[in-house]
């Protein structure tokens, strides 16, 4: 079970599906959940203000793609650009509803990418998901 993974989506109706799914599968101890790319960077920002103990630290972000304000794609760049060197675990899926090609193109050429999702989140996509941390778990602590 992940500790924490965060859903960022501008409809509200997707975000209270996947809370209602990650909570039913206990997929994790905490959800946090933000409609815009820039409100989830805001989130980070305001963790480097607190002692590094007290963070808290995303497992796992659930991205959308097509947002307001911070789409998916300038969240990652500024992400990768200003965070992910104290957030280094934090993986990313997106969970889009997008049907471009290159959309799934680039989220294969990013390595901080674990997968490209169709919305909405399945069960089916959850247990794969935990399959994937449970062997990155084990090979990371040989």
């Amino acid at each position: 079970m992940l500790k924490t993974v965060m859903l960022v989506d501008d409809d509200d109706v997707t975000l209270m599906i996947c809370k209602l799914r990650i909570k039913k599968a206990q997929f994790c101890e905490e959800i946090v959940s933000f409609e815009n790319g820039l409100t989830a960077i805001q989130f980070f920002e305001n963790q480097l203000s607190l002692p590094s103990q007290n963070r808290i630290h995303p497992e796992l972000i659930f991205l959308d793609i097509n947002m307001p304000v911070m789409n998916g794609w300038e969240f990652i760049e500024s992400f990768e650009e200003k965070y992910l060197s104290y957030f280094p675990t934090t993986n990313i899926i997106i969970l889009s509803s997008s049907v471009d090609p290159k959309d799934e193109e680039k989220a294969k050429a990013n390595k901080r990418i674990l997968g490209f999702l169709t919305k909405p989140l399945t069960d089916e996509n959850l247990k794969a998901i935990e399959v994937i941390e449970d062997f990155k778990n084990k090979f990371n602590h040989r």
